[in-house]
């Protein structure tokens, strides 16, 4: 296979690297839930989510299914072994054929079962891998509109910090020009002409 000149990797081969990786299920995974399990959650993620519960739960309904099938199995095969010595035409030896009947039935069923059993990882590990896609798309451009509202936020403190401490000189100067007004009055005027003069500019 000739080597490509420039490696652009494709969407579809992340998606087999994530498949080949150890990677837990995600809607099973603490860490991924503390990031995904809120009421912010994309459509896209909640439908994939989705995906990946009902394939974990055709796990759980094979499993119980296979059981009750071997549990149902065992009981028949006590019943024929307490009537094999029935007799031919008796209604207990037609109660061993009708078990051994349904014995059939249930080992078909068992082999559709276990055929499906064989898909249910691969079901589980293709969701999972699209989950995860997903979730790497979210994630990356989450901490970019992060990055820049960071930016944009150090940008207006260290503005705001600049304009703050103008602020702060100007405040300090006319403190300054009031103290030096007011010791300037308390030094020239008598306290009465001060009062009479503050009630004055008070009834204006």
């Amino acid at each position: 296979m000739a080597k490509r000149e420039y490696d652009i990797v494709t969407k579809e081969e992340i998606i087999e690297l994530i498949k080949k990786s150890r990677l837990p299920v995600l809607t099973l995974d603490r860490k991924w839930l503390n990031i995904f399990n809120t009421d912010e959650k994309s459509d896209e993620i909640a439908i994939l989510e989705k995906k990946v519960n009902t394939s974990l739960k055709s796990q759980g309904t094979i499993n119980t299914k296979r059981d009750e099938l071997i549990g149902l199995k065992k009981t028949l095969m006590k019943e024929i072994v307490s009537n094999m010595d029935a007799e031919e035409n008796s209604r207990a030896r037609k109660k061993v054929d009708k078990s051994k009947e349904l014995i059939e039935e249930i080992n078909d069923e068992l082999l559709l079962l276990q055929d499906k059993e064989l898909d249910v990882p691969s079901n589980i590990n293709n969701a999972n891998a699209l989950l995860a896609y997903q979730s790497l798309e979210e994630i990356y451009n989450k901490i970019k509109k992060n990055d820049d509202d960071i930016d944009s936020l150090e940008k207006w403190i260290d503005e705001t910090r600049i304009e703050l401490k103008k602020r702060i000189l100007v405040r300090e100067k006319k403190r300054e020009e009031n103290e030096l007004m007011d010791k300037y009055i308390s030094d020239t005027f008598h306290p009465e002409v001060v009062r009479q003069y503050k009630k004055y500019r008070e009834e204006q």
